[in-house]
């Protein structure tokens, strides 16, 4: 079975020819996270394949490595809320070859009508497309997510990060070691909604990643154990995706470290439902 990382970010030094989003303290305009030094760490660690999730909605390094690496890396992008016109982007990220597109939220009002958010018909052509959502939104989005994939059956979502819903805008903050960090209690307020989400829709999957990002301790974070045990209680082997978050693990605790969390904090599964969870997922989602 193929090791296959589902989640991780690689980008150019800001440029005309590379717009990009500037995260103060994570991504300043001068740092480049290329293809080839990730390709060197994956050779390292044993991993076969990559997910590639753009940092923003700027797509023009992500098709540059899916077209340069063909077999070895999946793309997903961002979606872009002031983008006037969202299905003619779409397609031409499809024509790119991107198979995903990111959601910070749906910026829909809670209790509204799913149909009336702008994002639907997007959400509904990727249906069509047989592309995935990755959903990484607060709390009250969640459930206008599950309205649309009441409507849109068999649209495939990935619920980021162990599927914490922080408010990106509102709670991240950078650690001293230049990570993405969130002050959450654990297990987090919003895990008993999406349990009820995975154990709703079986299209709804979700990233093994992130601990670093919402942990308390130590490497190998053994306060999320809780949360661990209960994700996987509610997705099972099959629907869940081992991630790195690179590059912001590389030097604290490190690539291999990262990936080796699952035998840290699910070393009790069997070895079938260990390759499921280092890749067997994340191959039956994407075109490789």
């Amino acid at each position: 079975m193929d090791v296959v990382d589902a989640h991780l970010h690689l980008f150019k030094a800001l440029s005309d020819d590379y717009p990009r989003a500037i995260f103060e303290g994570m991504t300043p305009p001068e740092r480049e996270e290329s293809a080839e030094r990730l390709l060197a760490a994956m050779d390292a660690a044993g991993v076969d394949r990559a997910v590639y999730c753009a940092l923003s909605e700027h797509d023009h390094y992500l098709a540059e490595v899916l077209s340069d690496h063909p077999g070895k890396f999946a793309g997903v992008s961002v979606y872009d809320f002031a983008d006037p016109d969202p299905l003619a982007t779409l397609q031409r990220r499809i024509d790119a070859g991107i198979e995903g597109v990111r959601f910070y939220g749906l910026e829909g009002e809670p209790g509204a009508d799913p149909e009336s958010l702008a994002v639907f018909p997007t959400l509904a052509a990727m249906r069509d497309a047989g592309m995935k959502a990755w959903f990484y939104g607060p709390a009250d989005q969640v459930a206008l997510l599950d309205g649309c994939l009441e409507l849109l059956g068999g649209l495939k979502v990935v619920m980021n990060h162990l599927g914490f819903l922080p408010n990106m805008h509102l709670e991240l903050k950078v650690d001293d070691h230049a990570r993405p960090q969130f002050d959450m209690p654990l297990p987090p307020p919003g895990l008993e909604i999406v349990e009820a989400l995975a154990a709703k829709h079986s299209s709804v999957n979700v990233h093994f990643s992130g601990h670093y990002a919402f942990s308390g301790a130590p490497y190998p974070y053994r306060d999320l154990q809780e949360t661990t045990d209960r994700i996987y209680a509610a997705f099972g082997a099959d629907r869940m995706l081992m991630a790195s978050d690179w590059p912001w693990i590389r030097e604290e605790p490190g690539y291999p470290e990262t990936l080796g969390v699952v035998d840290q904090l699910l070393g009790g599964i069997g070895a079938t439902e260990r390759d499921m969870i280092r890749g067997g997922t994340a191959m039956s989602l994407f075109n490789f």
